[in-house]
């Protein structure tokens, strides 16, 4: 079975300075409460899926809380990102409703800067399709599953783009397969990612 991952956007991709590299601040928001484990399996594969997709993109990730984040940090771009529903290791009993795995939101037609992930319909992904048909997920596969959503949002925003491709990183819907891969989908093209520096 395969959940969509819908993008409900919101502003458009704002230009980044020449710095080499640029560096994208991604700000935790407050909320769904995740592990410790799974958040710091979710940071580094996040990183590790934006450096092998985007490696073009001369980018580099840091990472902060909603918390303790100061207004007085800067980045070239900046990113909040927030889960929704249950984000703990046991497996979900039963099926939970459908839709998109994450999102990010859009007004005026531009995509904005934030994101959103649903560890629910993430983890009933793996379980309806049998991937993993335990009771409980190891935090190191539930956070890399969660970063394949995260990296597939970060490019929208980074891109701007509201359309998704056949293949690869920007396509629609993902199956548990792709979830639970080690290596990350590549973007069909780096050059949209709008301010940064790459190669040509």
């Amino acid at each position: 079975m395969r959940l969509r991952i819908t993008a409900v956007f919101i502003l458009a991709a704002m230009s980044l300075p020449a710095a080499n590299p640029a560096t994208l601040g991604l700000v935790i928001r407050q909320g769904a409460a995740v592990p410790s484990g799974v958040r710091q399996h979710f940071e580094a594969e996040t990183t590790l899926g934006v450096e092998r997709s985007l490696k073009d993109g001369n980018l580099a990730l840091a990472w902060r809380d909603e918390a303790s984040f100061s207004s007085s940090e800067s980045f070239d771009r900046l990113i909040v990102v927030a889960f929704q529903g249950d984000c703990s290791t046991a497996m979900p009993k039963s099926p939970s409703s459908s839709g998109p795995l994450g999102w990010t939101s859009t007004s005026d037609g531009r995509v904005l800067p934030f994101i959103g992930i649903d560890c629910d319909r993430v983890k009933t992904t793996l379980m309806v399709s049998d991937a993993w048909p335990h009771s409980m997920i190891p935090a190191g596969l539930l956070g890399r599953a969660l970063s394949h959503v995260a990296v597939h949002e970060i490019y929208h925003v980074l891109s701007g783009r509201k359309h998704h491709d056949a293949e690869g990183l920007f396509k629609a819907e993902y199956s548990a397969a792709d979830l639970l891969s080690p290596v990350a989908l590549r973007a069909s093209s780096v050059a949209e990612i709008a301010g940064l520096p790459h190669q040509p």
